[in-house]
């Protein structure tokens, strides 16, 4: 089979949106000035990362790209002082994937942009947040629409009922007492229980990890998990939850030090085996 290989482009194995099960696409989005190396570059750097990675998978003996029709469609623009308008761009191509029974696969940017992705999902839908944060602010720094707020106006969609968070750390004590009423860090039993038979969206902000493991994200946060830690969990995920979606988010550049966007398209990689291969 011929795979498609272009460091600018998640690897493909198909050259039309037609035949593809999973459609990669970025959203170079974040709040840094211009001359600082943000998560804008987190969909350039990922896909990069990507390129370089086996598509053979030791675990489950297959090979990715035989398996899984992938193909990447190109960057939403994201409009600058214009949060609402970027969202409903999300919105719009993460509702038109799901309908066409198309795996959406977004690519990240900062937080925010999942919120474009929740607007789109199906009634029903269940959130599955891995995050170093709460990100359930109501306002920061004057606005209402920003990384660390995107989740508390995602469970005025969903319900407080329909998410569940994997890995905060940190957050303020307005976050922390309006948490107690969503689930947080669940034992095995209760994560099972919350995905199982479930239409679910994976988001998977890279501050969840320790940043002896991730240093390149936005807001790195010390005592974060490990990479079998979260292998654990999202084996179960994908074993119990119909997951119509997901997004890698908060990755950015540091130099010459690769490893947090390979751990980023590692774990995409992974994602897929366990989704669509077993």
């Amino acid at each position: 089979m011929e795979y498609y290989y272009n460091t600018n482009l998640f690897p493909s194995s198909v050259e039309s949106y037609k035949e593809a099960k999973v459609a990669v696409f970025g959203v170079p989005l974040d709040s840094t000035v211009d001359y600082l190396p943000g998560t804008r570059f987190g969909p350039k750097i990922i896909r990069e990362a990507a390129n370089f990675i086996e598509p053979f998978d030791i675990e489950s003996e297959k090979n990715l790209l035989e398996e899984v029709k992938i193909l990447d469609v190109g960057d939403i623009s994201p409009i600058r002082g214009n949060a609402q308008e970027t969202l409903e761009k999300i919105e719009k191509k993460v509702k038109e994937l799901i309908e066409i029974k198309k795996f959406p696969l977004m690519l990240g940017g900062e937080h925010l942009i999942s919120l474009g992705a929740v607007r789109g999902l199906p009634k029903g839908s269940k959130i599955v947040c891995f995050d170093a944060h709460y990100d359930l602010k109501e306002v920061w720094e004057g606005s209402e629409y920003t990384h660390n707020t995107w989740l508390r106006k995602g469970i005025k969609i969903v319900g407080k009922n329909k998410v569940c968070l994997i890995g905060p750390r940190t957050g303020d004590e307005f976050e922390h007492e309006f948490s107690k009423d969503i689930l947080v860090n669940p034992n095995f039993k209760n994560l099972e229980k919350f995905v199982k038979g479930r239409y679910v969206y994976l988001t998977v902000d890279m501050d969840v990890f320790d940043p002896s493991i991730a240093p390149g994200v936005g807001t790195p946060e010390p005592g974060g998990i490990g990479y079998q830690d979260f292998i654990e969990k999202l084996k179960m995920i994908c074993n119990y939850s119909n997951l119509i979606g997901m997004d890698v988010v908060e990755t950015r550049p540091l130099g010459e030090n690769k490893i947090t966007e390979i751990l980023a398209a590692k774990i995409i990689f992974k994602v897929l085996n366990y989704e669509f291969i077993g």
